[in-house]
């Protein structure tokens, strides 16, 4: 069960890449991309809450101190996410994200086998490692790569992928620690939580702008309400998901397909070009999600 909730959840995923890259072209600024991440957030939080209503948990919503300080702990993983990996674009080392994100997977990993005993079996090691040679052919020999990367963009790299980590950690923190509480309400005060720090970075980037560009939201608003419930349905299923798969399995597995799907995405739908890294790359994810998964 927790490979089809991962399934979906990938899926999900995907078709959020999608339409993250049919908005780029009309966000430039980061005020502009606060302000969308920040409107994707508020509508995630009114499908939380309607899927609580609907089913008849309104009565979770009340203050629970553990829900509260693990979504705490999510919503700034993730506002924290969206931020650094802007920037991190910003500086063009957005090639060699995935594979801090892939190191970042470490937190849940490790944590869990500290904190809840999840074992760490000897093949989860190799395929790790064999994941992270698949991604670091993928992404750091890239042709658009042209230039070492500086200590800020190490550092910001760095931080990109802890926070990350820690957002899936989280998951597992609710998972083990909250039990009989629907996963829809960790969601629903995550991304309240991601919201009001959102949008606050969004005033002070509004702030320290000097050019008073516009956001054009009406072209891109189905996008970004298709986003948004491709989010939500994300982290919801992924969570579900965390129920039933050990990190040491569930995160290299979410990690490598979402860029495998990336790869093939571009490739088919925008016509980017597969080269021979990339595919000895993707076959590597294979052989690495066979040794975890299968072996």
């Amino acid at each position: 069960m927790g490979y089809l909730f991962l399934l979906i959840a990938l899926a999900a995923g995907a078709t959020k890449g999608y339409c993250g890259k049919k908005t780029s072209g009309y966000v430039s600024e980061y005020k502009d991309a606060m302000l969308v991440n920040s409107i994707r957030m508020i509508f995630c939080i009114f499908i939380g809450f309607a899927m609580i209503c609907f089913g008849g948990g309104i009565q979770f919503l009340k203050i629970n101190r553990t829900v509260l300080l693990i979504s705490l702990l999510s919503g700034i993983a993730n506002s924290a996410f969206v931020v650094l990996w802007l920037v991190s674009v910003k500086k063009g080392a957005y090639m060699m994200l995935d594979i801090f994100c892939m190191i970042g997977i470490l937190i849940p990993i490790v944590g869990c086998a500290a904190f809840f005993g999840e074992a760490i079996r000897i093949n989860d090691v190799i395929g790790f490692m064999v994941l992270l040679i698949a991604v670091f052919i993928m992404c750091s020999y890239n042709n658009s790569i042209k230039s070492k990367i500086t200590i800020s963009s190490f550092i910001i790299l760095l931080l990109c992928g802890a926070a990350n980590g820690l957002s899936d950690f989280s998951q597992k923190l609710f998972v083990n620690l909250s039990e009989n509480i629907p996963v829809s309400v960790f969601n629903f005060y995550t991304y309240l939580f991601s919201a009001v720090i959102l949008l606050v970075c969004y005033f002070i980037f509004a702030g320290r702008t000097k050019e008073n560009t516009d956001l054009q939201i009406k072209p891109i608003l189905l996008y970004i309400i298709v986003m948004s419930a491709c989010l939500f349905i994300y982290s919801y299923f992924k969570t579900l998901a965390a129920h039933y798969l050990p990190s040491a399995q569930l995160y290299p597995l979410s990690q490598s397909l979402a860029l495998i799907l990336s790869s093939i995405m571009s490739a088919t739908l925008f016509h980017e070009r597969l080269t021979i890294k990339c595919a000895v790359g993707i076959a590597l994810s294979f052989v690495a999600l066979l040794i975890i998964n299968v072996l």
